[in-house]
């Protein structure tokens, strides 16, 4: 546990003009997608409402690279309410579509207009570059926060919507940081773990340091604590648009050396595509690509241990860190693209990308947020772990349906005994449906009782490996919203909500609150989706592709289509007419069906000057 010192104990915030202090039913802090169902949610109810932002800009991560429902890994049964009204929205004017593992995917800007409408419309204050300073609390109750600069807000119910919990730490409640030893509360999966392969790679350089991205110290032993959260990482769009594109250039602070482990991992054959490195999801019918860390990869977008300092840090502190994973994504990106160890078929596709031009203008292309998977978790009226989402999954206080696994990225890592790498802190596909129930967003009754916290929830670190995600957020923010109002207009605590006027509210609203009935989204056989068939992938294609109308895709029209695959062009002509007719793609669809190793064994025979025809 980890508690602030208390200034916010302090009266000294009523200092000052008080006629000039507006007062709110509601103050929102923090506009992520969490941040914004609370406050959105808490208008329509008919409450006053005031969003203070952190930044210039709302929507957190997903308006800031994070592009997609998640719905490959969770049940879209389980999403409704504003959630399900943004998504919608966002994915239709993003040209957006169902994926081949079942998600809608959208644009980032675009993302931001959809939100700031629904804000607009719901009559919500917003107020940006809002850096929270200290708070006021008379007894259990928050009265006021100030911000740097010295702006005062006053509420009778906030909550804290950020990624961090900055507001609920300075208002004196519990909280947890990095991940609880298995023995703490039983957890099986908890703590620090090893569930891959120690990898033969040595991680010192020549003088025998340390190299870049390798923590010191011998690994902990399994199953204890750790202070090291799940990794982080920039979460970027890049394009293959030539029009819309800003190329990738080499930047100012560029060091090779940062990416050594990177080179010796290719030159070993342990990574063959850029696939294999960097997480590329289509973003539906649009030429961009949304780039997360490669939760398998032996060597990816995360920096092992980055991020230890992140929730405690100032906020000049978070901005030092933040440039620091900026720097090392464009100077991973420039040596992909021309570094001579990286493998040629690497370097050509990672040539076709660059920037866009469309997206985060202000800020040379740059999302404004950084990828923050977890930071603080409050330790609230109760904590969920694991038992609460794999086996004790029923809650009579349900305020949303959790369904998607327990899903941790590497935290960390070490050099083995062997004296080769090894990374540490994976957890992949545990869990199933749970109930989140509204206990878990309140503090404990004797340290703050006018406070909801829906993003930085009471949980484990594995319990929160499975709440981490922008749609439970928004869930549990609007249900937070509703429950402040209720508070606000009751006088009481936000701990003495009727939560039945709450569940039938939501119920209401369109938001489940009953388990689906069928598989786990990630139980069901990866592909496409049943409607999804092959005459689907050729029509859609050239639906796309068929510009002029003619039934055929001509080489340019293919090199529009598919920039990233030019060089295939001639293997599907298999009549050398110029021309890919429907036959021809879909007779290319069968074969690489047949032969999974296909951009192999095509790559090879292309080098060795030889012709291999699909067929």
């Amino acid at each position: 546990m980890n508690k602030l010192s208390l200034l916010c104990l302090l009266p000294i915030l009523s200092t000052g003009c008080i006629g000039a202090i507006k007062e709110y039913d509601v103050c929102v802090y923090g506009a992520t997608p969490g941040g914004i169902t609370a406050a959105i949610s808490a208008a329509r109810e008919g409450a006053s409402v005031v969003l203070l932002e952190q930044t210039r800009h709302v929507g957190g991560l997903s308006t800031s690279g994070l592009n997609r429902d998640e719905c490959n890994h969770l049940d879209r049964q389980t999403l409704g309410g504003l959630c399900e009204q943004f998504l919608e929205e966002a994915v239709k004017r993003s040209n957006g579509r169902w994926t081949e593992d079942n998600s809608r995917t959208w644009q980032s800007g675009i993302a931001e207009r959809v939100f700031l409408e629904m804000l607009k419309k719901a009559g919500v204050e917003v107020r940006y570059e809002q850096l929270l300073d200290q708070v006021g609390k008379d007894g259990t109750r928050i009265t006021e926060l100030r911000v740097q600069g010295g702006k005062i807000y006053r509420a009778k119910v906030f909550i804290d919507a950020t990624y961090e919990g900055d507001l609920m730490a300075k208002a004196g409640v519990s909280y947890s940081v990095g991940r609880e030893s298995a023995k703490q509360y039983g957890e099986s999966i908890a703590g620090v773990r090893y569930l891959d392969d120690k990898v033969a790679i040595s991680p010192f350089d020549d003088e025998g340091k340390l190299l870049f991205g390798v923590m010191p110290g011998k690994p902990p032993v399994a199953g204890s604590a750790s202070k090291v959260p799940i990794c982080y990482n920039v979460r970027l769009n890049l394009t293959t648009d030539e029009a819309n594109r800003v190329p990738i250039e080499k930047p100012s602070s560029y060091d090779p050396m940062q990416h050594e482990l990177l080179a010796r991992a290719l030159e070993a054959g342990l990574l063959k595509d850029l696939k294999s490195i960097i997480g590329l999801y289509p973003m539906g019918e649009s030429s961009k690509r949304e780039l997360n860390n490669r939760q398998f990869s032996i060597v990816s977008m995360s920096i092992p241990g980055a991020q230890t300092s992140w929730a405690e840090a100032s906020f000049k502190e978070r901005e030092a860190i933040h440039q620091k994973y900026r720097d090392y994504t464009h100077g991973m990106l420039w040596f992909l693209k021309t570094n001579p160890r990286v493998p040629e078929p690497i370097r050509d596709e990672m040539a076709l990308y660059g920037f866009c031009k469309d997206e985060w203008a202000d800020n040379n292309h740059w999302p404004h947020y950084l990828y923050v998977r977890a930071a603080r978790r409050m330790q609230g009226e109760i904590i969920l772990t694991q038992a609460d989402v794999i086996k004790d999954v029923d809650k009579e206080d349900v305020i949303h349906v959790g369904s998607h696994f327990i899903d941790c990225h590497h935290a960390a890592r070490y050099v083995s005994d062997s004296g080769h790498i090894i990374n540490e802190g994976r957890i992949w596909k545990v869990g199933t449906r749970f109930d989140i129930p509204y206990r878990a967003i309140t503090p404990k009754a004797g340290e703050c009782s006018n406070l909801l916290v829906p993003v930085c929830a009471s949980a484990s670190h594995v319990a929160f490996c499975t709440i981490r995600l922008e749609p439970t957020w928004m869930h549990l923010g609007e249900a937070a919203g509703i429950a402040a109002v209720m508070a606000g207009k009751s006088g009481e605590s936000v701990q003495s909500v009727d939560v039945k006027s709450l569940q039938a509210r939501l119920l209401e609203l369109g938001i489940p609150l009953e388990h689906p009935v069928g598989p786990m989204a990630y139980e069901k056989k990866r592909g496409k989706p049943k409607t999804f068939s092959p005459d689907d992938v050729v029509k859609e294609f050239f639906a796309s592709a068929d510009k002029n109308g003619d039934g055929m895709a001509s080489r340019s029209e293919w090199n529009a289509a598919r920039p990233t695959w030019k060089w295939l062009f001639d293997h599907m002509d298999k009549d050398k007419n110029g021309q890919l007719d429907r036959a021809e793609y879909k007779a290319w669809q069968t074969y690489k069906k047949e032969h999974p190793d296909w951009h192999k064994s095509l790559r090879d025979s292309l080098k060795q000057g030889g012709v291999k025809q699909p067929n």
